[in-house]
């Protein structure tokens, strides 16, 4: 008996569980240590990609890339190795089971996170950062996929995961493998998170611990609005936004948000290396500082409902990081940072929603500039009689009697309509939109979820369309073109056309890159042959034709003429 039929065990050792996530490389299944009775997370690379020796090794790269930090806010590897189902080996990594949920996840389920949060769950993640820099180790997938977060009394640790593209620093970040096993002339091209790529990445010039803190200004971005930084109907109005527009001002998103977090957001996402940061520790010490201890949050922080528990139980507690209260030159020094429960929050929610019409001033105004009209906060349709009525030009604040609610998570259009009435808000337009979601999934709301709005205030939604875009294969092999496909919520059949170009390039698709298609479709991915080999002829062949033949019959049908 195999390892692979011993009683659901692999490797000799892991019992799995269940199923915690999978993606175009690899699956995570919750598992049981036998040898050490811990609860682990079992990454298995998938059986087709395993079947190379490259493909398994650069696999098991990103292990040892992160085997040697040692880090609250890194996730820990425990072990790593091959083992054969059947006659295929299948690399496998071990890695500590750590509580908790995506930021992505957490954000479309929980909502935006208030500022105090924010700062919790960046000033852990560049923690993290600075470990892994110091070890010389660029992480280049900085992502709200990619960083768990777990409440913790009253607020927010996080944990980075996944050092996949991973790589040393100045290295570029070409290849269309994301395992970085194989990349050629003829395959290059730029690995990363579109939304959240730092605009070296996407030029393919080297990337340096900068290009990791342009990524975290992402995630604070996103955490702060539900948004990515750049947004766009396809991949390539998204590269043109990190590539050219200037970068988002989170308040601009969603009023209240302190202005001192909106500048380290911004000097963050600077298109300029040079221009951010000089190391993670800066960044993380100007984040700390960026929130006085007496702020006003524009959000009470939500604490997670009852379906949305920790997937798993944790390995171990991971000790909070200290939160450091050093701060750079240029900032006033401030007292440590207390933890705000969600009772503060609550009761400042209101007042801060109120006050932020009049006081809120944009990063880039100038200082003595007028605040925006009250009336600019409400939504263009959101005018309710408690709305209009509440102020005129020059007044401080809108009147006590206007009504505020918050902007509640939405998962499905179609209840989308009762949770909207239910929190005193109507629904608007509805928009689709292709994405690898099941249909009818919200993908976004305008305003974002956690957003304080007022009562009667429409919120419009995105949401998914059934289908795909089609993914651009052409270069690939025929293994790479798959994952891609089936990370893109569509399978692949292989067709073999004669070719000139290597054999086993992919060559392009059918239907075509960039085609809409509904989820679960086939799509036929066309893969060069080599060409057959043209049939040869023997030189006597041409010669031997009927033609002498008459002459020679011709011949002995006149010798006869003369009579012996």
């Amino acid at each position: 008996m195999g390892e692979s039929e011993q009683a659901g065990v692999i490797a000799g050792r892991f019992r799995l569980g269940g199923l915690l996530g999978s993606g175009g490389t690899a699956s995570v299944f919750s598992a049981e240590d036998t040898v050490t009775g811990r609860r682990v997370a079992v990454k298995l690379l998938h059986p087709h990609l395993s079947e190379s020796p490259e493909v398994r090794a650069a696999f098991l790269d990103e292990a040892k890339r992160i085997a040697t930090l040692s880090h609250p806010c890194v996730v820990t590897i425990v072990d790593l190795g091959t083992f054969l189902d059947g006659d295929t080996p299948i690399a496998w990594i071990a890695q500590q089971l750590v509580e908790g949920r995506t930021l992505a996840e957490y954000v479309r389920v929980e909502g935006v996170l208030s500022p105090a949060e924010v700062v919790d769950v960046g000033s852990d993640v560049l923690s993290g950062l600075a470990a892994a820099h110091r070890a010389e180790l660029i992480h280049r997938d900085v992502s709200p996929a990619n960083v768990l977060v777990r409440r913790v009394d009253g607020g927010l640790r996080a944990t980075l995961l996944d050092f996949g593209l991973a790589d040393a620093a100045g290295r570029t970040a070409h290849g269309d493998d994301v395992l970085r096993s194989s990349v050629t002339a003829a395959t290059a091209g730029v690995v990363g998170n579109a939304h959240f790529a730092s605009p070296e990445q996407l030029s393919g010039s080297a990337v340096g611990p900068a290009g990791d803190l342009y990524q975290v200004g992402g995630l604070l971005y996103f955490a702060l609005t539900g948004r990515a930084p750049f947004e766009g109907g396809d991949r390539a109005a998204v590269v043109r936004g990190h590539l050219n527009a200037p970068p988002p001002v989170p308040s601009v998103r969603r009023r209240g948000i302190p202005q001192a977090i909106d500048r380290v957001v911004v000097r963050a996402l600077l298109k300029d290396p040079s221009l951010r940061y000089t190391d993670a520790d800066e960044m993380r010490r100007a984040l700390l500082a960026a929130l006085p201890p007496d702020a006003p949050q524009p959000a009470p922080p939500r604490a997670p409902s009852p379906s949305a528990t920790a997937m798993t139980a944790a390995t171990r507690a991971l000790a909070p990081a200290p939160h450091t209260t050093e701060t750079p030159a240029p900032v006033e020094e401030q007292p440590p940072r207390e933890r705000r429960g969600a009772g503060w929050g609550v009761v400042i929610a209101i007042i801060a929603v109120l006050v932020a019409t009049a006081t809120a001033v944009p990063l880039l105004s100038g200082a003595g500039r007028t605040a925006p009209p009250a009336e600019a906060v409400t939504p263009d349709d959101a005018a309710t009689p408690s709305a209009t009525a509440a102020t005129t030009p020059g007044t401080a604040a809108p009147s006590a009697s206007i009504a505020a609610t918050v902007v509640p998570a939405l998962t499905t259009v179609a209840d989308a309509n009762s949770t909207l009435a239910a929190t005193g808000l109507r629904l608007g337009d509805v928009r689709t939109r292709d994405d690898v979601a099941p249909a009818g999934t919200v993908l976004e709301s305008d305003p974002a979820a956690g957003t304080t709005v007022v009562r009667g205030s429409i919120v419009r939604l995105t949401v998914a369309s059934g289908s795909n875009a089609v993914p651009d294969v052409t270069g690939m092999d025929a293994a790479a073109a798959d994952a891609h496909l089936r990370a893109a919520g569509l399978t692949s059949t292989t067709v073999t056309v004669v070719s000139e170009r290597p054999a086993g390039l992919v060559l392009g698709s059918e239907p075509a890159a960039g085609s809409s298609v509904a989820l679960g479709s086939a799509v036929r991915v066309l893969v060069a042959a080599a060409p057959l080999p043209s049939p040869t002829v023997s030189p006597p062949a041409p010669t031997s034709t009927p033609s002498p033949s008459p002459t020679a019959t011709v011949v002995p049908t006149s010798s006869p003429t003369p009579a012996r």
